[in-house]
């Protein structure tokens, strides 16, 4: 076991494209206002903290990101910057970027600088850049501009051009929801088979809606990639509501959401990615 810390520690954000061999957990909706960080801090007690969120959709400020970028300990972290799938399900808020968007029109303005996507694009970017310069401790980041991203080839290329240079200490992760990813990118791809070759970022991200996860499967699948995540719905904070505020009775927004992130449930995951992904 130390030896394979000593493995999953030995990069910092001053190695810029250097990747690492770790596993963890998906906590998608950590963004979200009323999750409990207390607990997700204790639950890396003695371990690093291998983890990742969605920059946007579920809260601007994001206090529990920054707290982790504030920790003194070893950090690996996989961050999305913008939500596609509000886009694909119609359902994006107006202050997400690909909000009244179509796949082709967002890639169309995404190439162009003046856009209103392209400028709302990279205010998201410039707040992830503020999150970064005050992290502390070693950092591995890991970039992806956006989930299970639905912008063809081109679009995609421009966003990570321009986290790129905004941050380029990060690796840069290319997430299409179909099709060839970026050459030069870390691929990610979701799903407890997502036939990928190294460099990759393997993530369960909606496998329980479908079908129950065969976790074996997904560590015999994947142990060629560089990042491997454990997810469960309740980290998108579905299925509980904030009744302090007005609610659709069919789709409650992500920022609208109450998250459930008890200590049982956060440990509980924690142990299934320690446990059942860290032997390659």
């Amino acid at each position: 076991m130390r030896l394979l810390l000593a493995a999953i520690l030995c990069v910092s954000v001053l190695a810029p494209w250097r990747t690492v061999i770790a596993q963890g957990v998906s906590y998608i909706g950590l963004c979200n206002r009323t999750w409990d960080c207390d607990n997700l801090m204790r639950t890396w007690d003695g371990k690093p903290i291998i983890t990742g969120w969605l920059e946007e959709s579920f809260g601007e400020k994001c206090e529990c990101g920054k707290r982790i970028l504030r920790s003194n300990k070893e950090k690996i972290l996989r961050i999305h910057l913008i939500n596609s799938p509000c886009m694909r399900n119609n359902r994006c808020e107006p202050s997400d970027v690909l909000y009244k968007q179509s796949a082709a029109s967002a890639s169309r303005k995404m190439l162009k600088p003046r856009s209103d996507v392209r400028r709302k694009f990279q205010r998201v970017v410039e707040r992830f850049k503020r999150r970064i310069a005050a992290s502390k401790g070693p950092l591995t980041c890991y970039v992806s501009p956006c989930l299970e991203c639905d912008l063809y080839g081109p679009a995609r290329k421009a966003m990570l051009d321009i986290v790129s240079v905004a941050v380029p200490a990060c690796v840069l992760v290319d997430n299409p929801l179909k099709g060839g990813c970026v050459k030069g990118t870390v691929c990610e791809r979701h799903g407890s088979d997502p036939g990928l070759s190294s460099p990759c970022i393997a993530d369960l991200d909606g496998e329980e809606l479908s079908k129950p996860v065969d976790i074996r499967r997904f560590y015999r699948n994947t142990r060629q990639c560089d990042l491997r995540f454990y997810w469960s719905s309740w980290m998108n904070c579905n299925g509980v509501k904030d009744t302090s505020r007005n609610m659709s009775p069919s789709f409650t927004p992500p920022s609208e959401r109450r998250c459930s992130s008890s200590v049982f449930k956060t440990k509980e995951a924690g142990s299934i990615a320690w446990n059942l992904l860290s032997h390659r």
